[in-house]
Parts: structure tokens; C-alpha cells; sequence
């Protein structure tokens, strides 16, 4: 899985999952700082990235937009704020239970994999 972190990520997510072997990119790191929503979505899906983020309201709807019109995106990734070493163990325990599949047109709920092991 190849990660698009958006603006409200901290940097540090991005160099801790790089340590670890995830291929993560900001949008510090791409020039895309104050882009849209909508042009953040686009660009991941250009770059064949799952973007992560907290803006969980504004990308759920976008998803189900870009649905209806059958657009389609990389993956989208949502969670609530919470500390950089849960949202590490989350994101490997997400990538470690999907191995091997894709993330077209999906939105996954970070949360869901909270009840990961320390890795």
C-alpha cells in the first residue's frame, strides 16, 4: 500500500511508517499544501495512493460522490485524532490483515483495526 497522508497528518506519521517500510508521501512533499479536497483525492488517485486522513465528514461524502458519478479513487483511509504510535500500529495492522489486495474505490474506517498487537 502506498500511503498519501494530507496536510493535518504530521510529517512525523509519514518518517515513522517510512522506517518501517511504507511507502508514504505528504502533501508538504508533493507542493499540494491548501489544495481542495476534491484536488487531493485526485492527485493520490494519479499516483495510485490511498490517502489518508482525519477529515472523515468531507472525504465520506466525497467518496459517496465520486461513487455516484462513478469516479473512481485509490482508497481512502479515515480516522478519528489519536497519538502517532496508535495510528502506526493501526495503519500496520490495516496493511498486514489486507496484504496482497487492492484499495480501489474503498473507504476504510482506521479505527477498526485499533485492537492491533504492538508490533
Amino acid at each position: 500500500m502506498k500511503l498519501y497522508l494530507v496536510e493535518h497528518l504530521t510529517p512525523i506519521l509519514a518518517k515513522m511508517l517510512r522506517e518501517r517500510g511504507i511507502d508514504c508521501l505528504t502533501t508538504q512533499e508533493a507542493g499540494n499544501i491548501g489544495l481542495p479536497d476534491e484536488a487531493q483525492l485526485t492527485y493520490a488517485r494519479s499516483h495510485r495512493r490511498v490517502l489518508m486522513t482525519f477529515d472523515r465528514k468531507d472525504f465520506l461524502s466525497l467518496a459517496k460522490q465520486w461513487a455516484e458519478l462513478g469516479q473512481p479513487h485509490a482508497g481512502i483511509v479515515l480516522s478519528r485524532q489519536c497519538s502517532v504510535s496508535d495510528l502506526i500500529r493501526q495503519v500496520l495492522h490495516l496493511i498486514a490483515k489486507h496484504k496482497g489486495q487492492g484499495f480501489d474505490n474503498q473507504v476504510l474506517w482506521l479505527q477498526n483495526y485499533k485492537d492491533a498487537p504492538i508490533p
